[in-house]
């Protein structure tokens, strides 16, 4: 137990703000606040709806948004505090949080890995100077780096063997994504849906060449909803009319973070098949969605590409398939379509497993065990 300890969560990405690493972190800060005698997030001030998770007795200290302005503010904040070894500091991402933390004083940093991060994609920059020295220096005077999936571990590790990391994976609010109005007996339409930002590598293209190329009568009785908005959502428009699948593809735009769980229960399917390339940082590195969708009740099919074989167990839940791999996908699905009770067995062990192994709950469980090492 901690609860002699304080616990400052220093992240830039924290709500109202969307994403994977403020949620994250909104998760923890509640999650944790039973194992420490007080708990409060540092981070960027923004104009936002109202948290949504009960955040009563947890202090929110509002940094200034300009970048410089931030940093000193940060800086002089985190300088003033006394008796440091009476704090734990978790910090949402390695640069510039972890840095700022480190020399302020404190010894007992923990880090959140998250994948891209620690990729240098194409850039000259990132790959002879910022990863191999800057992020070498700080990840190595880190006392713990917790990583999303085992991918996101390895890259730690490439970057340099003597920093402390390990992997525990995501977890998803059970609670709040659940099955809604589900009656498993109606499947007119197999009903697919993808929920992500719509961008080249996360393979929507490759999802709708898929359809297309399937014979008419099965083509025909799928539905495809994606939800979503990205500097792709044009090209991927135009993609869908020239294969003729207007009157199977629907676009849902951006949908908010509360009604994603009718829009997971309402389809039957859910599929992402995000690629992985050497040459840029665009990759999945855990893929927090397929567990929102398990956790509706619906199974996933993702690629196993970066961390998503963390967040798939194949044919426990879902059914993992090689990187553009358009004959896999396509003898799913027809599988499917051909035998509906697939679909139904599969959703009820998504759920099953997400109840069991990936709740909140748990991972902030293994979380306390992890800082008290």
């Amino acid at each position: 137990m901690h609860l002699d300890k304080k616990l400052i969560i220093f992240s830039y990405d924290f709500p109202p703000s969307n994403g994977g690493i403020a949620r994250l972190c909104q998760e923890i800060a509640v999650g944790m606040k039973t194992h420490y005698s007080s708990v409060s997030v540092l981070t960027r001030k923004k104009n936002g709806p109202n948290i949504p998770y009960n955040l009563k007795e947890v202090q929110i200290i509002e940094l200034p948004n300009k970048r410089v302005a931030c940093e000193l503010k940060a800086l002089s904040y985190l300088r003033k505090l006394k008796d440091k070894s009476n704090y734990d500091i978790i910090c949402g991402n390695w640069h510039p949080e972890s840095f700022l933390c480190i020399i302020s004083g404190f010894k007992n940093v923990f880090v959140l890995g998250h994948g891209t991060e620690f990729l240098s994609g194409d850039s000259y920059f990132r790959k002879q100077v910022w990863l191999p020295y800057y992020s070498k220096f700080v990840l190595n005077r880190i006392k713990l780096i917790i990583a999303n999936s085992n991918y996101t571990e390895g890259l730690i590790r490439q970057i340099s063997y003597l920093a402390n990391a390990t992997t525990l994976p995501l977890a998803v609010n059970h609670n709040f994504f659940k099955p809604l109005n589900k009656d498993s007996s109606q499947f007119s339409k197999l009903k697919i849906c993808t929920v992500s930002r719509i961008e080249h590598f996360k393979g929507h293209d490759f999802i709708a060449k898929v359809i297309a190329n399937m014979p008419a009568e099965f083509r025909e009785k799928i539905e495809w909803n994606i939800a979503g908005t990205g500097n792709y959502l044009k090209d991927l428009v135009g993609i869908v009319d020239v294969l003729g699948l207007k009157n199977q593809v629907k676009f849902h735009g951006f949908v908010k973070d509360e009604d994603l769980p009718a829009f997971y229960s309402n389809n039957n399917l859910f599929i992402l098949c995000s690629r992985e390339n050497p040459n840029n940082t665009s990759v999945e590195g855990f893929g927090l969605v397929f567990l929102e969708a398990q956790s509706c009740g619906i199974p996933v099919i993702g690629t196993n590409t970066g961390g998503i074989s963390d967040a798939i167990h194949d044919h426990n839940g879902g059914w993992l398939i090689n990187q553009d791999d358009e004959s896999q996908l396509k003898n799913l699905l027809l599988s499917f379509l051909r035998d509906e009770s697939i679909i139904n067995k599969m959703g009820e062990k998504a759920r099953e497993r997400v109840v069991k192994y990936c709740t909140w709950e748990i991972y902030c469980m293994k979380l306390k065990e992890l800082l008290s090492i």
